[in-house]
């Protein structure tokens, strides 16, 4: 394994990068007067081509299902999008935007996200896929050490139980 000494770059500064780009995203939701995730909600709600299965937007972002539902709720009630069954069914929900939910991204979410793409078009093609193909295999790696770290986590967890259960029937 390499040592932080062996890097050009420590992982705390890639750390602080990474928290620079998730303060500049938060920013766009604070000027839109809406939380993280239900900015992100609304921007893919308002990229889609129809109706977005809330299924969906668990399966694709990277919140939990309640803060999922919670950021819907926020934009229901703020009359910006509505939560229906899906066609034919009795569980599935589907969100899409009113009229003012569409006027509200038109005029808050999309230009952010023009924004960035302008900010992603100002690197070169190549430039763009090396910085998918390099964040994809971080991402692919961190999360084998978070499963890791998590069963390592769970089995000392158990010994712990374990050792109190024989401390108990001493």
């Amino acid at each position: 394994m390499v040592g932080e000494m062996d890097c050009a770059v420590t992982s705390v500064d890639f750390d602080r990068m990474l928290n620079g780009l998730d303060r500049i995203y938060s920013e766009f939701a604070r000027a839109c007067g809406l939380s993280d995730c239900a900015y992100w909600m609304l921007v893919d709600i308002s990229t889609a081509d129809e109706d977005v299965a809330v299924s969906q937007l668990t399966s694709e972002w990277f919140y939990s299902k309640q803060a999922i539902n919670s950021a819907i709720k926020t934009l229901t009630a703020r009359g910006l999008a509505t939560l229906e069954f899906a066609e034919g069914s009795r569980k599935n929900k589907v969100v899409c935007l009113t009229d003012e939910g569409r006027r509200f991204a038109e005029h808050h979410a999309l230009p952010a996200v023009k924004a960035e793409q302008r900010a992603f078009g100002a690197l070169e093609p190549w430039e763009q896929r090396e910085i998918m193909r390099l964040v994809g295999k971080f991402s692919h790696a961190l999360n084998e050490e978070c499963e890791a770290f998590k069963q390592q986590i769970a089995a000392e967890s158990q010994v712990e139980k374990q050792e109190e259960g024989e401390t108990c029937d001493s």
